[in-house]
């Protein structure tokens, strides 16, 4: 059910985004009352987004950018830090997951293929392939069995 809810959330998200007042409505009212998260047809995502737990009570400020192939759990904050948050939210990288109950604030960028483990608070920048965990999150290790593409 995780893979059918993802595939409407960036049907439904990329037709928002192009500027349709319909498409802006259902994306919003399936956003808001079916998967129970906030998360503003504003935001800038990349393709492969992924949504476990239909991303119940997650909150992503619109100003953060998120990479492509990234899996959010539930009860997740992405957020700016103070109230101008338009130039100090957080970047997150290609091929990163996100486990529940995560908060991400501030002007931070993640890297590419991190993990966050659950119930950390991530304040400052996260490497690429970097394990992090913990409030506030430390580097526990580097995942080194992720392939380069490059």
């Amino acid at each position: 059910m995780t893979n059918k809810k993802s595939k409407i959330f960036y049907f439904l998200y990329k037709r928002a985004h192009r500027g349709s007042k319909i498409w802006r409505f259902f994306y919003w009212y399936y956003t808001t009352y079916i998967l129970g998260c906030d998360i503003k047809y504003t935001t800038k995502i990349g393709e492969g987004f992924k949504l476990f737990h239909a991303a119940h009570g997650s909150v992503i400020t619109p100003a953060a950018i998120i990479g492509k192939n990234v899996s959010l759990r539930h009860n997740t904050t992405i957020g700016a830090k103070g109230f101008d948050g338009s130039t100090r939210s957080p970047i997150i990288g290609d091929n990163v997951t996100i486990g529940p109950n995560v908060c991400i604030i501030g002007d931070i960028h993640v890297g590419d293929g991190a993990i966050i483990g659950a119930g950390a608070v991530v304040v400052k920048d996260v490497p690429k392939n970097a394990v992090v965990a913990g409030n506030p999150a430390k580097i526990i290790r580097y995942n080194t069995s992720i392939q380069s593409t490059e």
